[in-house]
């Protein structure tokens, strides 16, 4: 069966900081919980909540940022919406609502992402494509 989910992954060459700041203006990113996490390399994860009509539910997102020595990684899952084991899509709500995250925080930095890897109906074993490289 396939899972109600799209993973993204790139790369961004600026800050952390810099990054992290964008994130928490981003109400869809962070409507329900953002940390920095005191971890070397620095970490910080970000969730958010949004309601898409098509999906007649609400969608879940999950951020990571993970500080790199040339700038920064960004993965950004989301999905949810199932109202039951017969809903087999979600007309694509989570792969929407994955980009309009990426596209905001790529329009407030100004800066085109690296890398770019996206992973439509995201499963466990998939999700290895999405793994940090170093």
């Amino acid at each position: 069966m396939p899972r109600l989910a799209h993973g993204i992954k790139v790369a961004f060459r600026v800050g952390f900081d810099r990054v992290v700041e964008v994130l928490k203006s981003i109400g869809e990113a962070t409507s329900i919980y953002f940390e920095v996490l005191s971890t070397k390399p620095r970490v910080a994860l970000f969730i958010g909540e949004k309601y898409f009509f098509r999906a007649k539910n609400y969608l879940v997102a999950t951020t990571v940022v993970v500080e790199r020595r040339d700038g920064v990684e960004v993965k950004i899952v989301a999905g949810g919406g199932r109202e039951s084991f017969l809903d087999l899509f979600d007309l694509g709500a989570s792969r929407d609502y994955s980009r309009m995250i990426l596209d905001k925080l790529r329009d407030a930095l100004g800066v085109a992402p690296d890398n770019v890897i996206e992973v439509h109906y995201l499963k466990a074993e998939d999700s290895m494509k999405l793994w940090s490289s170093a």
